[in-house]
């Protein structure tokens, strides 16, 4: 009796297992690869270019941008000059006080952006 239930579960672990590779394989034909979606190039498009600047050589209106009752205790810890694409730019400064961290993005005439 034991040797009928073994080949009997044998026998299904093998169907399932063929049953498997047929439902893969059938998956990876050519016309499947097609279908799939796989992207075989790519073209990067750089937007932006941004440039680490020390906090103390950002442009004084940057900087005094804290000055603002807004950011009263803020401290810039890390600076970034951002050219976009357009030619256009801003910096973009990483503040921290106390716990806390943000970032802002401040025209060179010290104006807020975000």
């Amino acid at each position: 009796m034991k040797k009928r239930q073994v080949f009997f579960e044998m026998g299904l672990l093998l169907i399932s297992i063929l049953f498997g590779v047929g439902v893969v394989g059938s998956t990876f034909t050519s016309e499947g690869n097609k279908n799939a979606g796989f992207v075989k190039e790519a073209t990067v498009i750089e937007l932006e270019k941004r440039v680490q600047v020390r906090p103390e050589d950002l442009p004084e209106k940057v900087r005094n941008a804290l000055n603002n009752k807004s950011y009263a205790g803020w401290t810039i810890s890390d600076a970034y000059l951002v050219v976009a694409d357009d030619g256009g730019q801003y910096y973009e400064l990483v503040v921290r006080k106390a716990d806390e961290q943000s970032r802002m993005k401040i025209n060179k005439e010290g104006q807020v952006l975000n």
